[in-house]
């Protein structure tokens, strides 16, 4: 046992500079999983070419960490992926990027899951990948702020009807107000779960973001951001067993938030909550219908397509995606719900394979009870809250590969499996007192009782069962 511990105190000395320099690129990665502004080509985010970097340093050193021990459920479900990508691919009438979208789908379930896992093997470095998602969010929230208040750094949209600055929804760095209201949501989850980890009073400037996030949630007027940023901090809430005190005290720091930006920051816009759910649900079938019935529709049309073929699907390039038109704006959307797009695309093996993958982290974060009870792990509630809240977001949008959707379960395949009982014969022992011990069986000794696995010192104890008198305090002489 000591000699084990002995290992783990010293794996950090271990580590070479590669390691060193890989992990702290990575870090720099997560925080642009999702500023989707900034890009190297058009299919590229500069993300993945932080993460190819801190792959290719962590290749080239000769002591990489251990990684988190594999879930093989989440290698079938890639697997299956993939396969099923190979096969709706040749349905396709665009071969070639649907197959572009199954080598993205290797980068991100193969390469960049074995990355994390192996560079994040602590429950700090988790902690530390946590804050650079944070900071990153942070960043573009404040950019959010500049964008309506100051009417600067208005970046043009990557999506219809999403124009920044003014009145209008406010980007951020994200490229699109939903997209930007999903990554401040998960900033925020992120914020409170650590601040319940390690104290408000060592983590003070989480308060600072966790403000900025939510004052850029209301100005990129996604309700559907909004929404999630709601089921993710109740999700914290009840698995972490917030008290009612807790819970009443955040939702009224909310409220106080969205007076503040709706009567200072922006007064008078459309952006406020309860008008931008007025437009969202409005529809009067022109180009003024809101946008809860454009999504009904493109499900509606998804639907559709899976029953021509459920088996092997239609393809995963975009255009094949696009299923539905829309009149009056002149543009092709995808299905936007998570379980009709991957069925749609790529059947129901491609389906089946996103359930496992994501069942298997979960399973993961619960193993060992760890969420709830004398056991509960604060941390792992995090991540699962973080889970429910991307997958309650998906269930409105068009993701497939999204980094920001699969990072969350990536981050819960990085926890340790909780300790698992030492074999028969070897336990595990509290080191010894100084006080000596009588032992049934030995010389000079009239005995307890009392097993030597008791009280002996945990280098000696390992041996007991099979070595008793060799390891045991000599008592008293006889008289």
């Amino acid at each position: 046992m000591q000699l084990a511990q002995g290992r783990a105190d010293t794996r950090e000395d271990r580590e070479d500079i590669f390691v060193r320099a890989s992990r702290a690129i990575a870090y720099v990665g997560v925080a642009f999983v999702l500023l989707l502004h900034f890009k190297i080509t058009k299919g590229l985010n500069l993300s993945d070419g932080i993460f190819a970097i801190a792959a290719i340093l962590l290749l080239l050193s000769r002591r990489p960490p251990k990684p988190a021990p594999r879930t093989p459920a989440w290698y079938v479900g890639a697997f299956l992926f993939v396969l099923a990508g190979v096969a709706a691919s040749i349905n396709s009438d665009y071969k070639a990027l649907s197959l572009l979208v199954v080598f993205n789908a290797i980068y991100v379930f193969f390469v960049l899951q074995y990355l994390l896992r192996q560079l994040l093997d602590t429950r700090e470095r988790i902690q530390h990948a946590m804050v650079a998602y944070i900071v990153g969010a942070t960043v573009s929230a404040f950019v959010c702020i500049l964008q309506v208040g100051l009417h600067i750094l208005t970046f043009a949209p990557s999506g219809p009807g999403a124009i920044s600055g003014g009145d209008t929804r406010a980007i951020g760095l994200s490229g699109q107000p939903d997209f930007a209201g999903v990554s401040f949501a998960l900033g925020i989850v992120f914020s409170l779960g650590l601040l319940v980890e390690r104290g408000w009073h060592r983590k003070r400037w989480l308060v600072a973001c966790i403000v900025v996030m939510v004052v850029a949630d209301l100005l990129t007027g996604s309700v559907g951001g909004f929404a999630t940023t709601l089921v993710g901090c109740f999700a914290l809430f009840i698995v972490q067993g917030f008290n009612l005190r807790t819970v009443f005290a955040v939702l009224l720091s909310f409220a106080f938030v969205y007076v503040l930006v709706f009567s200072v920051i922006d007064p008078g816009s459309n952006l406020n909550l309860i008008a931008r759910i007025e437009a969202t649900t409005h529809a009067n079938g022109t180009s003024n219908s809101g946008t809860l019935q454009l999504r009904i529709d493109t499900i509606k049309d998804g639907w559709d397509g899976i029953v021509q073929s459920p088996i092997l699907g239609h393809g995963l390039d975009q255009t094949t995606l696009a299923v539905y038109y829309d009149q009056f704006l002149y543009v092709h959307y995808p299905p936007h719900n998570m379980i009709i797009l991957y069925w749609f695309g790529g059947g129901i093996f491609m389906l089946v394979g996103v359930l496992i993958m994501m069942g298997s982290s979960v399973n993961r974060l619960v193993s060992g009870g760890r969420l709830r009870g004398k056991n509960k792990d604060t941390l792992r509630a995090t991540v699962f809250a973080a889970c429910i809240l991307v997958v309650f977001f998906s269930l409105q949008a068009p993701s497939f590969i999204d980094r920001w959707l699969w990072f969350v379960f990536i981050l819960g395949l990085c926890f340790r499996d909780p300790a698992v009982p030492a074999p028969e014969g070897i336990a595990e022992l509290p080191v010894a007192s100084a006080r000596p011990r009588r032992v049934v069986g030995t010389v000079g000794g009239r005995g307890n009782g009392e097993a030597v696995g008791a009280h002996a010192p945990a280098s000696l104890g390992q041996h007991a069962p099979a070595d008793r008198g060799r390891h045991a305090a000599p008592g008293p002489p006889r008289s």
